[in-house]
């Protein structure tokens, strides 16, 4: 009997992205190999023993960043190079390293794949002390400004999102050849799905001739309510979509108003890409992974919300590649819907094939197979085969 190929994804739970991230990896590896990968995907703040300041730095980050974006941006902006990223790194690997340490030892990994920046240098230095080089990769999961922490010298390779994000990493010291621009991994569904936008539409129960508009949430998103009272002075016809993401108080406010235009509200959704390639255009906040589904789903996007830091890099890198459209208030969503929808949605279709351009469907397959090539005994160096996939169709 073969040894099935194991691979060791870490991942942390602050934020929706680099969770969202470690799954569609996982995801792609099973689909590409089936029979021959096993998968974990571990979260070592949660790890027993638990760190309790770590833990509760992780389950308190949404309240941080919500309720407090001025200290938030205060520490990411004073932690972000890398001289102060290894003052805090050597504070991770004694935190981290020995727990990281067990986990290896105990899944005994062919490769180890990172999807948080807390957790480079730990894991480098769990490596060193078992003196073992399994491949160790890590996926960036911001499109423009990213933090120095990411880029420690430890992982063998790194998958990032943008030309942008490539350079922050050639200047914080990491070697050129050790970058590839694949995007954020989103699940390989958005690659794969073969139904046109007619009949997804139809079994989502949605009007198949009408404009779709889908908004997504989550609690970190405020005001949604208001851009949805903001939509009804719109001057053409169109349907929406919410998915709250979570967001039980706006789900059960959004279900209790009769609004002037059709409305299917949803709180979670486990088929994100059926319900994106759906859709004509987005509405949200500027987390990386939302944008990077929006992205690969060819939508134009439209901004209203975004935490300091690295989501700010999130709104320029859209709105100077002409993929989306930011709306501080809900005044300003009426006329850009108006003249997207307007002249037979010229303008709209125009920002759709910049977003299409930036898009990477398949970024989770070509990830997954580049794990695989590293732990074959038959792989080379340079450029990997990337998976033969199937687009969506209009």
């Amino acid at each position: 009997m073969n040894h099935k190929r194991r691979f060791l994804i870490l991942t942390s739970d602050s934020g929706f992205g680099h969770r969202s991230a470690a799954n569609s990896i996982a995801k792609a590896l099973m689909l590409l190999h089936p029979q021959e990968a096993e998968v974990a995907i571990v979260n070592p703040i949660f790890e027993q023993p638990t760190n309790r300041f770590l833990k509760k730095t992780e389950l308190n980050y949404d309240k941080m960043v919500s309720n407090y974006p001025s200290w938030y941006r205060l520490t990411y902006e004073i932690s972000d190079s890398r001289s102060a990223s290894t003052i805090v790194e050597g504070t991770l690997k004694l935190a981290l390293g020995k727990k990281i340490q067990q986990i290896i030892e105990q899944f005994q990994p062919d490769a180890i794949l990172n999807t948080n920046q807390m957790f480079n240098a730990p894991t480098g230095a769990a490596l060193t002390e078992l003196k073992i080089k399994p491949p160790f990769y890590t996926v960036v999961t911001d499109l423009a400004d990213v933090h120095s922490m990411w880029f420690n010298s430890d992982p063998d390779l790194f998958f990032v999102a943008s030309e942008v994000v490539k350079s922050k990493a050639i200047s914080s010291g990491i070697p050129k050849e050790d970058i590839l621009i694949t995007g954020i991994p989103v699940d390989p569904a958005f690659s794969l799905i073969q139904e046109s936008k007619y009949n997804l539409r139809c079994s989502l129960g949605l009007d198949p001739s009408l404009t779709t508009l889908l908004i997504v949430g989550s609690q970190r998103v405020k005001g949604i309510y208001s851009y949805l009272k903001a939509l009804e002075k719109v001057g053409y016809p169109f349907q929406v979509v919410v998915i709250t993401g979570g967001d039980n108080a706006l789900y059960t406010k959004l279900g209790k108003r009769s609004w002037f235009f059709p409305i299917q509200v949803k709180n979670y959704v486990t088929n994100i890409s059926d319900w994106m390639i759906s859709a004509d255009l987005l509405i949200t906040k500027a987390g990386g992974l939302i944008l990077s589904e929006g992205l690969a789903a060819g939508l134009p996007i439209v901004l209203i919300n975004n935490l300091p830091g690295q989501e700010e890099g999130n709104v320029r890198y859209i709105l100077e590649n002409n993929a989306g459209i930011q709306a501080s208030t809900p005044a300003e969503l009426i006329p850009i819907m108006n003249s997207w929808l307007s002249d037979g949605q010229s303008n709209l279709n125009t920002i759709k094939n910049n977003s299409r351009r930036l898009g990477h469907p398949s970024a989770a397959l070509s990830v997954s197979e580049s794990l695989w090539q590293a732990t074959s005994s038959s792989a080379v160096s340079g450029p990997f085969t990337q998976p033969e996939i199937v687009g969506y169709l209009e």
